[in-house]
């Protein structure tokens, strides 16, 4: 349970091959400061409900008991995705964590696996079996029957691949669910509003999440290395775009964060939680951190797919540091008019502009002869990024009458090659 956690004044941690670690948690507020909080907010949500049937509004759904549930669930089998759920595996005040698996064979090798996750951090094994593995098929797309609510899901599929992968528990989700989004995209709680949740009145709450733990591969599948610790910065989705009014979209804050116990809730639960060293923050600093991560993979990786070249080429050629600048100017001046960002300093002109070329040009230097993964997925014709990338920037650009011709141009650019290549592979037909 949270309270349970939030209490909790240590938690051990058992670790093969090494002595016992001891990790603090955060003190919990009082029980009775926890009552008030609740009465206050079902006062407040007996007062909105009033409100609406005078209005002659629909009513939202039952809020019950206002107790939020424990049980989180983990889509991604990437590394972030074992960390993170290896990680929730060692706690003892929450349900064993679920790990959905949309694929038979990946059920089939979690038996194989001693249905256990794997840490490797310096010369220790830190191995966690308090984890439960769920299948889920195509199949069971639509049925609204078939599962139990998922009440926190955390997904840490690369951005391209989510609202695919959520079909196969969209009817698991609604408005009781919280939903934690961990990628370097942007947007994607705003395509999954569109594409499965366009009632307000059922849709679930998103959390967005920036990671920055550096993770090494090993030879399984469940396993992760630890290679820097990091953090995991969190915030609440809290506006988006509703309404398309005369061309141009209004701002509206959802859902009223008085309203509903479930944000705050997951977000304490992960906060609280020993060895993730999440932490909450508002809009504007989560995105501090997360955007140079971001305008990093929309400036740098097209280029290397459409040059087919490595890192280290973009960073000595004269010529393609005038496109890079070029890409940083549009992209600072659509950053510097978003409404989350005016309020801080940072995203302002001209200093957000020379920040985010310093961090790009900095992390392009550190990638020496690295290769993008875009180039790979590029040249097999595969499913990118890029919706979420050059494809967000390019959106809010235009939503806030901003200049972003050259975004949009690589932007179609690398598209058009990748349409190319789909086609020269699909050509490409043995004769054996």
């Amino acid at each position: 349970m949270i309270s349970q956690a939030l209490h909790a004044e240590t938690v051990e941690e058992r670790i093969e091959g090494g002595p016992s670690r001891i990790l603090a948690s955060p003190i919990a507020p009082t029980e009775r400061e926890e009552q008030r909080r609740l009465d206050l907010i079902r006062s407040k949500v007996a007062l909105w409900d009033a409100e609406e049937r005078q209005a002659g509004a629909p009513i939202s759904p039952a809020v019950g008991a206002l107790r939020p549930s424990d049980q989180i669930h983990v889509m991604g089998l990437d590394l972030k995705g074992r960390y993170i759920a290896h990680t929730l595996a060692g706690c003892q005040t929450i349900p064993p964590v679920r790990y959905i698996l949309h694929k038979r064979h990946l059920y089939r090798q979690w038996d194989n696996a001693k249905k256990q996750l794997s840490l490797y951090r310096d010369d220790h094994v830190i191995i966690h079996r308090r984890v439960r593995a769920e299948y889920t098929s195509e199949e069971e797309e639509g049925r609204s029957s078939s599962g139990h609510v998922i009440h926190n899901l955390i997904v840490t599929l690369p951005a391209g691949q989510v609202v695919q992968a959520l079909s196969h528990v969209r009817h698991r989700l609604d408005h009781r669910s919280t939903i934690c989004l961990v990628n370097d995209g942007l947007g994607v709680a705003e395509a999954l509003i569109e594409a499965y949740f366009p009632s307000k009145l059922r849709r679930p709450t998103f959390l967005l999440g920036h990671f920055t733990t550096s993770l090494g591969h090993t030879d399984s599948p469940f396993s992760v290395s630890e290679v820097r610790p990091g953090r995991l910065y969190l915030s609440l989705f809290s506006e988006q775009f509703s309404e398309h009014v005369g061309g141009r979209f209004r701002i509206k804050r959802h859902p009223p964060l008085e309203r509903t116990e479930k944000p705050t809730h997951l977000l304490r639960l992960l906060t609280a939680m020993p060895g993730l060293n999440a932490t909450g923050r508002s809009m504007a600093d989560f995105l501090e951190h997360k955007l140079p991560t971001v305008a990093f993979r929309t400036i740098v990786d097209p280029l290397a797919a459409l040059f087919d070249c490595t890192y280290d080429y973009l960073a000595t050629d004269r010529y393609t540091k005038n496109l890079i600048d070029a890409f940083i100017s549009e992209l600072s001046q659509v950053v510097s008019r978003m409404p989350e960002c005016r309020d801080s300093p940072r995203f302002r002109q001209p200093a957000v502009y020379s920040w985010l070329r310093d961090e790009v040009y900095h992390r392009l230097m550190r990638q020496r002869t690295a290769d993008s993964k875009m180039r790979a997925q590029v040249s097999h014709g595969w499913e990118t990024d890029l919706d979420f990338l050059s494809g967000y920037f390019v959106r809010r650009g235009r939503e806030l009458q901003v200049n972003v011709a050259t975004l949009l141009s690589f932007l179609a650019a690398v598209k058009a090659k990748r349409s190319v290549m789909l086609k020269k592979l699909a050509a490409d037909v043995p004769f054996e």
